[in-house]
């Protein structure tokens, strides 16, 4: 997978984590074991240099060197080094500290006679391109030792039939979260299992062995249980679990892997990052998409916008018309439409804002396709669609799909239009010649979306402009009293909101000819702090204030706008040149 920019958790402290764990003869018994096996496996054999990568408090490097191998201790984070300083101290250890992230060693190829992740991988941003870091910088005759906390364990299917169970029965509240819980918490980026890891590493290593660690780790009541038993009793039972885990890691609570480079060195190892076939960013198979996909589709099928917030965001549209239209009062949806009559129109996502029911009282096209992920926003769009008793024209078909990974049928379509989704989408390449392909000769593309930062992280220049424009607003028309706008933490998004925002135009007007194209939001989010209605009717000149600082900063060349609406149709002849609009 080929990502420009990865999330990774420059600021992660390992502390909160642990502090989750207890102190039940199980929770012992584990992290004695955890504080062995991925030692015992790196130290088999090895003679050379030792890197370890996420390596957190950096423990295991510690025990290494104590063993006389040179050790290098990789991570991002400058609190766990700080750990690792007084852990090195501790022990009177020689190990190399270095700040880096395992998806980009900085190192040489074939450096290190062996390599450690332990259970660090599910936190990767790109586990599969820090499986090849790690591969690269193996010695041909290397070892990569990678162990994770199995999500596909017994112990972890048991729980969540527990957890379940209890709350059908209203034993626990339905939002209560216990350990084994999914989705895992945030600090982890998917669910690693047994399987799941054989498939990462495959592609690239060869598997020498494997073994498990511990069944009942963390299990409803088991601690208890061996609470109640004799300490020689709990440790018996203890070891027996271990054993059956050592024997079958499938079922364990924690897997250790030894791996080793291919025999020929070529073979499926991939040393540079490479887009996928087709130009796609990220793969079905990719395992932090897949469970970041699940956590897109949750969180807007979850969403419900207020009364109070629709009114806001008209209010926003109202603003943004008077620069992607000409008109307060003319939608960039209501330009689409007077482009028409259209046969057959679709949609790329609901953004649960009306517009598909605006489309069909449009009376604009005679058939209507809407595709989007969530099987949640999909209900509600069409509970609201079935309550409306008001005139409409046209039928409305859903596609629940991936937009990622659409296959549109060709040229069916006269006109095809999105809003806000765009900027949720990773295979923008791909869907742009899916849209291409499915565009009859004449069919237009409307897109009307955040074109701004990646993930919102706004430049200073725009900040400033907005700040200062904030100041100039007095605070009965500020919404909730905003004293000053920041960037919102990636917490506080949807997993997938403006990853490659700064991209879409650029290869929307490779690809098309733009018909139309204008822009807004220089100061955005601005808008959304501002109580845009009551400017209007109270303040009338303040709001003009407000227009004349947007239109200001569409003006400078340094910040760049954040909402554009775009018309586009086929191009005529691939040689053609792009056209202005």
């Amino acid at each position: 997978m080929a990502r420009e920019h990865l999330e990774v958790q420059l600021d992660w402290d390992v502390s909160e984590l642990r502090a989750r764990w207890g102190h039940r003869p199980d929770d012992e018994y584990l992290m004695r074991q955890l504080l062995d096996a991925p030692v015992e496996a790196t130290a088999a054999g090895a003679t050379g240099r030792i890197l370890e990568v996420a390596a957190a408090e950096a423990i295991h490097s510690c025990r290494l060197s104590l063993r006389g191998l040179e050790t290098f201790a990789l991570d991002p984070s400058p609190a766990m080094l700080e750990r690792a300083r007084d852990r090195i101290a501790q022990y009177r250890a020689a190990v190399t500290l270095v700040r880096g992230i395992g998806e980009t060693l900085p190192f040489h190829d074939h450096t290190f006679d062996r390599v450690l992740c332990d259970s660090a991988i599910d936190h990767f941003a790109d586990p599969e391109r820090g499986i090849r870091e790690m591969a690269r910088v193996l010695k041909p005759d290397g070892r990569l030792v990678l162990s994770i906390v199995n999500y596909g364990g017994a112990t972890v299917r048991a729980s969540r039939l527990v957890y379940g169970a209890a709350r059908r029965l209203g034993r626990v509240p339905a939002e209560a979260r216990f350990f084994w819980d999914s989705p895992v918490p945030l600090e982890h980026t998917f669910e690693c299992t047994y399987r799941l890891l054989l498939g990462l590493c495959r592609r690239h290593l060869d598997l020498e062995r494997v073994f498990g660690v511990s069944v009942g780790w963390m299990a409803p009541g088991w601690g208890a249980v061996l609470r109640r038993l004799s300490p020689i009793a709990a440790v018996h039972i203890l070891r027996a679990l271990d054993r059956l885990a050592h024997r079958w890691p499938a079922m364990a609570d924690y897997v250790v892997s030894v791996w080793r480079p291919p025999a020929e060195r070529g073979r499926g190892l991939a040393l540079t990052a490479t887009v996928p076939e087709g130009g796609r960013q990220v793969t079905r198979d990719d395992p932090v998409y897949a469970s970041r996909a699940r956590s897109e589709a949750a969180y807007w099928g979850g969403r419900t916008f207020s009364t109070m917030l629709g009114a806001a965001l008209h209010a926003d549209d109202r603003f943004a018309n008077r620069f992607l239209t000409g008109s307060a009062d003319r939608s960039w949806l209501e330009d689409v439409a007077g482009r028409g009559p259209y046969h057959r129109a679709a949609a790329l996502g609901c953004e649960l804002r009306g517009h598909e029911m605006a489309w069909l009282r449009t009376g604009a096209s005679h058939r209507f396709d809407v595709y989007e992920l969530s099987a949640g926003v999909i209900r509600t769009v069409r509970a609201d669609l079935a309550r409306w008793r008001g005139p409409r024209r046209g039928v409305a078909r859903f596609i629940r799909t991936d937009l990622n990974f659409v296959r549109l049928p060709a040229g069916r379509y006269d006109v095809i239009w999105s809003s806000g989704c765009l900027h949720h989408l990773f295979n923008l390449e791909h869907l742009f010649a899916e849209i291409e392909r499915a565009l009859t000769d004449e069919g237009l593309f409307a897109l009307h979306d955040y074109v701004g930062e990646p993930r919102l992280r706004w430049a200073p220049a725009r900040l400033e402009r907005i700040n200062a424009a904030l100041r100039d607003v007095p605070v009965q028309f500020r919404r909730g009293g905003a004293a000053a706008v920041t960037a919102p933490r990636p917490g506080e998004l949807s997993p997938f909101c403006a990853v490659r925002s700064d991209e879409i135009l650029p290869l929307a007007r490779a690809r098309f000819e733009v018909v139309h194209l204008a822009f807004s939001g220089a100061l955005f989010p601005l808008p959304v702090y501002l109580d845009l209605p009551a400017l209007e009717q109270e303040a009338p000149e303040i709001l003009a204030a407000v227009l004349r600082a947007e239109e200001e900063a569409l003006s400078d060349p340094t910040v760049a706008p954040c909402a554009a609406y775009a018309v586009f149709r086929k191009r005529r002849s691939r040689g053609a040149p792009v056209c202005g609009g």
